[in-house]
């Protein structure tokens, strides 16, 4: 009797922790979705599908460093050269996903350590 509680406490252990490695994962995909559709419905238009310059003077965003966050939300909400300012129009969630898509390059590369949005 002794063995199978001790066999159902580890099993019960285990799914916790495997619950815990699964849930960024699954917190990732779900913000890399919604930055997605935050970015087609606000910056595809200047910054091209896939965020390839459609051959505009917008900036390619491929080509965004990775260690420069601030920056980033500095010229989406403030605006920059011949883009408009968003911070009134953007909630800060929708820029924080934004911000992921951005740096993963639509989720191609992995996202970086500490660039996450908290």
């Amino acid at each position: 009797m002794h063995c199978r509680t001790e066999h159902m406490r580890i099993s019960i252990i285990g799914l916790v922790l495997l619950a815990h490695l699964t849930a960024p994962a699954q917190a990732d995909e779900a913000a890399l979705a919604k930055g997605a559709s935050t970015y087609k419905q606000f910056c595809s238009h200047c910054h091209g599908i896939d965020m390839k310059n459609p051959g505009t003077s917008s900036y390619d965003l491929r080509k965004w460093p990775q260690d420069r966050k601030d920056e980033f939300y500095n010229s989406v909400q403030n605006g920059k050269g011949d883009m408009p300012a968003w911070g009134d129009i953007l909630l800060p969630d929708e820029l924080d996903v934004l911000w992921i898509y951005v740096v993963t390059r639509g989720g191609k590369e992995p996202l970086p350590e500490g660039a996450d949005n908290g």
